[in-house]
């Protein structure tokens, strides 16, 4: 089969999902071809919240020095972004160039879209001579196709009750497929302060002959213009309002450190602190219209619904938008942005895995209003600030929407 265009290559390949048999496949088809990740000086990023956060950050400072590759999910403005060379979009061409001459390759090893998207992104990193390339997990660890790398350091954010059908319903089971990133003889850097999950880690590293490093605490973390917090005796500043990714943040910066002290990476403290400045991660506590204003956030379970809530807590006369997949702990989600206002809004978002407004809603007074769009022009006024979030692939078609209407800041 010959494409022509990255659109039929990506309704090819979205349509494959995981193939229910692990590694095994993907592993036999990187084995097939000389597993070219294994020529990448690459850092994994896993964990529940701030993955994507994390690797932004490490690209930002690191691209000052280096070429870097990103590999990140889900898409946010279009498949493309989930692979990045110095926060650039891999162009139409090359993923064209990759399915004819791999396509018959992926059939008849039976590959899912993730584990495509992977390949295509050490490929396209390979050939692009990159210096260095940050991959973000995309569910849970061990059996994760980005689970085929040898990184320099591996990094675990944290660990929250998500993807339960997948991980497990404890944070003890969930800890333990997280920990399957944890490679032999290579440090593990994690912000998890849950004994039953430090435990896991401990234990996996032991196993490993691996260091565990644990990040330490932030101190004087404030916003006015921007976010500004102290670690490890840097004091940084963020281009963002958003206090939660001062720890994100922060875990990009113990990872820059461990590199740096361990001669796999020169930068100074200066292109730290320019590179934390810079790291805007979109979809994340993004300003999509200041007059009025609206924040977007891709929180999208009960852990990362609590961060966003204490990052909204100085927020007078706010109201909020909300809406969920229907495998999301959305009734828990529901409950902290209680903490904040009465004033919700459920919707729903053309989406397969969306879930209706009416279950949502089911046990809470809240309005609905079924139509995202509806929503948002009935909700946007001069004199509340709107928060919208719930789900990262809502917060992607409401930016679309916000672009579309010519009135955001983005």
């Amino acid at each position: 089969m010959r494409f022509n265009s990255s659109y039929e290559v990506i309704e090819k390949i979205e349509i494959k999902k995981r193939n229910g048999i692990e590694l095994k496949a993907f592993k036999a088809f990187m084995d097939s071809i000389g597993n070219p990740q294994l020529k990448l000086k690459c850092i994994h990023v896993g964990g529940t919240n701030g993955k994507g956060s994390t690797t932004n950050a490490l690209r930002s400072v690191l691209q000052q020095n280096y070429k870097v590759g990103t590999f990140t999910s889900p898409y946010l403005e279009t498949h493309h972004d989930r692979i990045r060379i110095d926060d650039v979009f891999i162009d139409d061409q090359s993923i064209v160039d990759y399915a004819n001459e791999y396509y018959d390759a992926w059939l008849e090893y039976g590959l899912s879209m993730f584990e495509i998207d992977m390949f295509i992104a050490v490929q396209y990193f390979i050939d692009h001579n990159v210096d260095i390339a940050v991959f973000e997990v995309g569910l849970g660890g061990n059996q994760d196709a980005t689970n085929i790398i040898d990184p320099m350091v591996s990094v675990i954010t944290n660990i929250g009750l998500d993807h339960m059908e997948f991980l497990g319903n404890t944070y003890t089971s969930i800890a333990t497929a997280k920990a399957g990133i944890i490679k032999e003889g290579k440090a593990l850097i994690t912000a998890e302060k849950r004994e039953e999950c430090l435990s896991v880690f401990r234990t996996t590293c032991e196993e490993k002959h691996a260091q565990m490093i644990q990040c330490s605490e932030l101190s004087d973390i404030y916003v006015d213009d921007v976010l500004h917090f102290t670690y490890r005796g840097l004091k940084i500043k963020q281009n963002t309002i958003a206090k939660y990714q001062a720890y994100n943040s922060a875990i990009a910066i113990e990872t820059l450190f461990y590199l740096r002290e361990n001669n796999y990476i020169e930068c100074s403290d200066t292109e730290i602190k320019k590179g934390i400045y810079n790291a805007v991660w979109k979809g994340r506590f993004e300003v999509v219209s200041k007059h009025p204003l609206v924040i977007v956030d891709g929180a999208h379970n009960e852990e990362g619904m609590r961060a966003l809530v204490d990052s909204c807590a100085d927020y007078d006369n706010i109201r909020i938008l909300f809406s969920a997949l229907a495998d999301k702990p959305y009734h828990k989600m529901l409950k902290q942005l209680y903490r904040l206002t009465d004033d919700i809004t459920v919707c729903e978002f053309d989406f397969p895995r969306a879930a209706k407004a009416e279950v949502i809603a089911e046990g809470f007074d809240v309005n609905i209003i079924h139509d995202y769009k509806k929503a948002i022009d009935t909700l946007v006024n001069e004199d509340k600030t709107l928060l919208i979030c719930g789900s990262l692939y809502f917060i992607s078609d409401v930016r679309d929407y916000f672009l579309k209407k010519g009135e955001s800041t983005l």
